[in-house]
């Protein structure tokens, strides 16, 4: 052969099942269900184990010994019994994967295994493993074509009504309060300013201190009934408020337990006639109100096309579910349904309440959460097949702004925040999958044909099907005040900064 010239080689083919000494009876193939016998000679696991003591052996530190020359048999006494467990463990593991890889077969959850040996003969008698496994597989998906899919985009833009709705909310929420006489006792809707002192057991705790705060009374912007109790006082008067944190507080240290605020009224203020001008734009970080009007559209138009990409996203969805017909994974359906269900019930009682109270039946939200449940693992397969054939990866970069905005979420615990995904893979892959959904979305959407078609407000924010069950449902929801808010936060952050 001349010099140069290279052999590429062909990779070598998988171990058989045979050659693992793996012998494999199916015993069931009905729709997606598989159920096989699967048996392990006992040599397999005899040689396993001796791999894994003479491992131990190598590495032991072992007082009387010298670190590799612990004889065989103290070894197998000290670590035996446990090493040939997880010698079956992971063989056991490792056999299920291989039985489906090698039908290239997929498991939609993690397939129940029960074993058939008695442990008892795999380990003194040096018996053959053998061990059922069950699972649910995978369906096999013919992707339609997407470009003979219509969708209407719904586009709509900011109207003078939609900044005006605004700017009256920015008024409310930033009313200018007046001193009131010394006399006036507090109402619902006054300002009171305060010194306040927390404790718990008659202990002061960290954070539970303030002077000169101001508090909005029924702006629910305190622990249970605070506001509630300071109704009715006047400047120079002292209260002990008792109150009680909730059991899912942010404070580890506080959550569930009931605490007493020394208070002292420093000053009533009541609220002014909110004005929309100049002021109130200054007041919120801006140069007049036409800057503040231009803000807002700006706003209100980022809202309604973020709206109008989510009902683009679910009609494109709902045409991707109608164009696709296969079996679903009843494993997946049921865990999907169970995690909603645990949710509604968690939700039930932050929220102190039972499912009675609720204005429809049992039965109708089981029934409308199945339906939920069926739909939400169709896109999801559909979704990861359409990635899958289309080899649709996510960036390193994409992951990295992902984590970005995770931590700009909890300032100060930037770090303990960065830790804890780079130490739970899970935690990663369930951050990073509906920027994987997105770009399967946009994929899909570069295919199929879109058409235009002006909607208003009301088209893009109203009710539409919901899939959270609610004690009193409301008939519509309102989205005008979506920037004023966003514009309202912003501009307390600027006056933080200026103080």
């Amino acid at each position: 052969m001349p010099q140069g010239v290279g052999v590429q080689l062909p990779p070598p083919a998988p171990i058989t099942l045979r050659e693992q000494k793996m012998e494999v009876k199916e015993l069931k193939s009905k729709g997606l269900k598989r159920e096989f016998s699967i048996t392990i000679k006992s040599d397999v696991i005899k040689n396993l184990k001796v791999k894994k003591l003479e491992e131990i052996a190598s590495k032991a530190k072992i007082d009387g010994f010298r670190p590799g020359k612990v004889p065989s048999a103290h070894i197998e006494k000290l670590y035996g019994q446990s090493v040939i467990v997880e010698v079956i463990e992971e063989k056991v593991s490792k056999a299920s994967q291989d039985v489906l890889e090698e039908r290239k077969l997929k498991a939609a959850v993690k397939p129940d295994v029960k074993l058939d040996s008695e442990m008892t003969d795999v380990i003194e008698k040096n018996k053959d493993l053998v061990f059922t496994m069950n699972c649910e597989v995978l369906p096999e998906i013919e992707l339609s074509d997407f470009s003979k899919i219509t969708l209407e985009n719904p586009v709509s833009e900011p109207k003078e009504k939609d900044i005006n709705d605004a700017l009256e909310y920015l008024a409310k929420q930033n009313k200018i309060f007046k001193d009131a006489p010394a006399s006036t006792k507090s109402k619902d809707g006054d300002q009171v300013t305060m010194n306040y002192l927390g404790k718990i057991d008659g202990v002061a705790f960290e954070g539970g201190a303030a002077q000169d705060a101001n508090l909005i009374l029924g702006s629910k912007s305190f622990i249970d009934n605070f506001e509630e109790q300071l109704i009715g006082l006047k400047k120079g008067d002292k209260k002990v408020i008792t109150v009680k944190f909730p059991e899912n507080y942010q404070s580890a240290d506080l959550a569930n337990k009931e605490a007493t605020f020394d208070v002292e009224i420093k000053l009533v203020s009541q609220p002014g006639e909110s004005k929309i001008d100049d002021d109130l734009a200054k007041n919120l970080g801006m140069e007049d109100l036409k800057k503040l009007k231009e803000s807002l559209k700006d706003r209100i138009k980022q809202d309604f096309d973020s709206a109008s990409r989510n009902k683009l996203k679910d009609s494109l969805l709902e045409a991707l579910e109608k164009s696709h017909d296969f079996e679903l994974p009843q494993s997946m359906v049921d865990q999907e349904f169970d995690q909603m269900w645990r949710q509604l019930e968690q939700q039930l009682e932050n929220q102190k309440k039972e499912l009675k109270d609720l204005e429809i039946s049992e039965k109708e939200i089981r029934k409308n959460y199945k339906e939920i449940s069926e739909k939400r693992v169709c896109t999801g397969l559909l979704i990861a097949e359409i990635g899958q054939v289309n080899d649709i990866q996510l960036e390193d970069n994409d992951i990295n702004k992902a984590l970005q905005m995770e931590m700009q979420k909890y300032p100060g615990q930037e770090k303990e925040i960065l830790d804890y995904y780079q130490k739970n893979p899970d935690a990663i892959r369930q951050l990073s999958a509906p920027l994987f959904e997105d770009k399967v979305i946009d994929f899909v959407l570069e295919k199929v044909k879109l058409k235009d078609v002006k909607v208003s407000r009301e088209d893009l924010f109203g009710a539409g099907p919901s899939e959270d069950v609610k004690s009193k449902p409301k008939a519509k929801a309102k989205a005008k005040t979506n920037a004023a808010k966003k514009t309202s936060t912003e501009s307390k952050k600027i006056k933080d900064k200026k103080k």
